[in-house]
C-alpha cells in the first residue's frame, strides 16, 4: 500500500490532499490564497500542510501531483504565468522534488480538472471528455481517447478566450470579445454591479445578498436567480446564452462524449445548467447533422483540480 500527496493552487483557495492508491482521498487540509503574499507565502504555507499530510500517512507517500491556476509549461514542467508576484517561469516540480524528496508532476487547473472528472468523476466511462471551469475567469481541458491533450503550446482548453464578438469588454488577456468577458463568474459581478450603479433599484435582491451593490458577486446574482429576481435572471440567461454558443463550436469541432462543467458555477446547480442545455439545443438543431453530447455539472465540485493533481501523481507512483 502506498499514498501520493497532492496539491491545488488556485487564484482564491489551495488545498493539500492525501490520497490512497485507489484514487481514495484520505485527508484534506485549504485555505485562502493571498495574493499580495506572492509565491513565497504560497510555498510556505504548501510546505507546512503537506509536512502536516506526510506525518500523517499510514503508509508511505510515493508522489505528488499539482494543479496549478494558470498556464503551465507541461514539457519544462514551469509555471508560466501568475496569480500574484513571483511565479514567472517557476519549476515547481523541481521545488516539490527538492522539499519533498518525492518525483512530482506539475499541469494546469483546468487539464487536472478534466483528468480528475475523467478518472474519478462524471467522466468515468467515457472515451473523450472537455472539461469547463467557470469561475473568476473560464478555463478548461480536453481528453481524447483517454488522454490530455495539451496542444503543441501546452494552451489547449484555453475556452475563456476563444473570440466571441469583434467588440465588447476588454478581457484580462488583453483582448476583446472573449468568451470570459461575457459569462465568467467576473464579468457577471460586473453586469449586476454597473446595473446597480445606473438604477439603485437594479441591484435588488443580488445587493441585500452581498451587502452593497459595489460588492455583488456572482454567487449573489445566482442566488438571486433561484429566488426570481428579474434582473438576476436576465444576467444568468445571458451568461448561459452566451456559454452555450461557445459548447457548440466545441461540440461541432469535438463530438466529445461529454462537457462538465466545473468550477464555482457548480454550486448554482441546474439555474445555470437547464439554460446552457436549452440554448445548447438551439444552437445546434440541425435536421441533418445530430450530435448526442451530454452536457453535465462537474461530480467533485470545486475538487476536480486536486482529484486530477492526485492522479497524476497516481501514474508516477
Amino acid at each position: 500500500m502506498s499514498n501520493v500527496l497532492a496539491i491545488d493552487i488556485g487564484g482564491s483557495r489551495f488545498r493539500v490532499g492525501l490520497f490512497n492508491q485507489e484514487g481514495r482521498r484520505l485527508a484534506l487540509l485549504e485555505g485562502d490564497t493571498l495574493r499580495s503574499g506572492g509565491r513565497e507565502w504560497m510555498l510556505k504555507e504548501v510546505q507546512e500542510r503537506c509536512r502536516v499530510l506526510m506525518e500523517k500517512a499510514a503508509a508511505p507517500v510515493k508522489a505528488c501531483g499539482v494543479s496549478f491556476g494558470g498556464p503551465v509549461d507541461f514539457l519544462h514542467q514551469r509555471v508560466r504565468s501568475v496569480h500574484s508576484p513571483g511565479w514567472e517561469d517557476f519549476e515547481l516540480a523541481h521545488w516539490v522534488e527538492e522539499t519533498f524528496s518525492l518525483p512530482c508532476q506539475v499541469d494546469n487547473d483546468g487539464n487536472c480538472g478534466a483528468l480528475g472528472e475523467y478518472r474519478f468523476g462524471a467522466g468515468r466511462g467515457s472515451e473523450s471528455i472537455v472539461y469547463v471551469t467557470l469561475s473568476t475567469g473560464i478555463g478548461g481541458g480536453v481528453i481524447l481517447g483517454g488522454k490530455i491533450y495539451r496542444g503543441k503550446d501546452s494552451l489547449a482548453g484555453e475556452f475563456g478566450h476563444m473570440p466571441m464578438s469583434d467588440s465588447g469588454v476588454l478581457c484580462s488577456c488583453g483582448a476583446r470579445g472573449c468568451l470570459e468577458a461575457f459569462c465568467s463568474g467576473d464579468s457577471m459581478s460586473k453586469r449586476a454591479q454597473e446595473l446597480a450603479g445606473r438604477r439603485p433599484e437594479g441591484g435588488g435582491r443580488m445587493a441585500e445578498l452581498s451587502g452593497s451593490a459595489e460588492r455583488i458577486s456572482a454567487r449573489a446574482v445566482y442566488e438571486a436567480a433561484a429566488e426570481g429576481d428579474l434582473a438576476a435572471v436576465q444576467i444568468v440567461s445571458e451568461a448561459a446564452r452566451w456559454l452555450a454558443r461557445a459548447l457548440c463550436f466545441v461540440i461541432r469541432v469535438l463530438d466529445p462524449d461529454k462537457i462538465i462543467l466545473g468550477g464555482g458555477v457548480t454550486a448554482a446547480g441546474n439555474m445555470f445548467l437547464l439554460p446552457v442545455q436549452g440554448f445548447l439545443t438551439e444552437f445546434r438543431s440541425s435536421s441533418s447533422i445530430g450530435y448526442s453530447t451530454e452536457v453535465e455539472l462537474a461530480e467533485l465540485a470545486q475538487y476536480s483540480p486536486l482529484y486530477g493533481a492526485a492522479a497524476l501523481a497516481l501514474d508516477l507512483a
